[in-house]
């Protein structure tokens, strides 16, 4: 039970109570403000021509003009949403705390619930107690023990409350998707989010570390960066995960497919402190490299030409050379304290969401990282 008092005190220290104490986020829409702009914004994504950007208490934010001017949609939760992907311009799906799951059939204008904490503390307490069953029935002290904690650990959470977040949400396509957060829940929708099934069994992580971001690469690997400097690898689509261990402790906050050097497809994994490794293909022990911040990289994507660009969370951004085997710092942008970044709207223009709302990346400075 300790271990979800601790995440409700994290969620609270660093976003701040729900508007209006005692009411049940997932119960109250989002309060629509003038403000909504200038909030602490978590997550930012292209929908065709539109930027969507999402963040604290439930704000979703739509730019028809590339992020100069911005849109409050309706939003039938207050939970704060931490990210948001499209599958096309008008199909997406926005996560967040409480384990939301929000979808859009029009671009972001108008948003649905098809998931929640609740719903998914049902899940996981269904398949701990099967799992329990499955071990009884083997005659394994060991393994019922381990099932014991386990279904321990899921009726703790389903009498505390819808608390683990969802962190990061990956579409292939409209069907296919996942999403991903806290203490290893990975999940999986095959018909758009109109129904949800755990996954995270496929992952070996006894110890829940959490899931921070999920990403495809260019040649379809689908990559999750976590928590203990480890990276999952999926070749087939999210049916099976192989650990990476980067032999590195702390959090790493995403990773990007990059070339290798005989034309494979090598790994870029990146986080906590400056902290930046690569995997080269077919290899199985990372390296460091040098990213010249000791700021913590929070996120990143691939330019045209396939270098790598990364923000800092004091709004630095690393651009790659070399494909990627090395880093230079081309800019920075306004914000005290960068989250998310997306390409938007135009040639070489980028959006960084954050602390204070979204900023626009010029072309200009954007184009110094398109440079071979």
């Amino acid at each position: 039970m300790k271990r979800f008092v601790r995440l409700a005190a994290v969620v609270l220290a660093c976003f701040g109570a729900p508007v209006h104490a005692g009411l049940d986020p997932l119960a109250t829409p989002a309060y629509v403000t003038a403000r909504a702009a200038q909030g602490l914004l978590l997550g930012v994504a292209r929908a065709g021509e539109r930027l969507v950007a999402v963040g604290e208490r439930g704000i979703v934010l739509t730019s028809d003009d590339g992020g100069a001017h911005w849109a409050q949609s309706p939003v039938p939760v207050s939970s704060t949403l931490t990210a948001v992907t499209f599958a096309d311009a008008q199909r997406g799906w926005a996560v967040g705390h409480d384990g939301v799951v929000l979808h859009t059939g029009d671009g972001g204008r108008s948003w649905t619930r098809q998931l929640d904490g609740n719903t998914t503390n049902g899940m996981i307490l269904a398949a701990a107690t099967e799992a329990q069953k499955r071990a009884r029935n083997t005659g394994d002290a060991a393994a019922l023990k381990q099932a014991g904690h386990r279904l321990d650990d899921a009726r703790a959470a389903a009498r505390f409350g819808p608390s683990r977040p969802l962190l990061s949400v990956w579409f292939r396509n409209a069907a296919e998707g996942l999403a991903a957060g806290a203490y290893g829940l990975l999940l999986r929708t095959r018909d758009g989010g109109k129904h949800w099934q755990l996954a995270s069994e496929g992952i070996d992580n006894p110890d829940g570390y959490h899931l921070n971001t999920i990403s495809a690469t260019p040649a379809g690997t689908l990559l999750i960066a976590g928590e203990a400097g480890r990276v999952y690898r999926s070749v087939d689509g999210g049916s099976r995960w192989e650990t990476l261990e980067t032999g590195y402790a702390g959090q790493l906050y995403g990773a990007l497919g990059v070339r290798g050097e005989n034309g494979g497809e090598d790994i870029l994994a990146f986080g906590f402190k400056g902290n930046l490794f690569r995997l080269s293909a077919g290899a199985t022990a990372w390296r460091p490299l040098a990213s010249g911040t000791t700021k913590t990289l929070v996120a990143g994507l691939l330019l045209a030409n396939g270098e790598p660009l990364l923000v800092g969370a004091d709004g630095a951004l690393l651009a790659g050379a070399k494909h990627g085997r090395e880093f230079k710092a081309i800019g920075n942008v306004p914000l005290p304290a960068a989250v998310a970044i997306a390409a938007a709207p135009g040639t070489a223009r980028f959006a960084v969401s954050g602390l204070g709302g979204v900023r626009r990346v010029a072309p200009d400075v954007a184009a110094q990282g398109a440079k071979p």
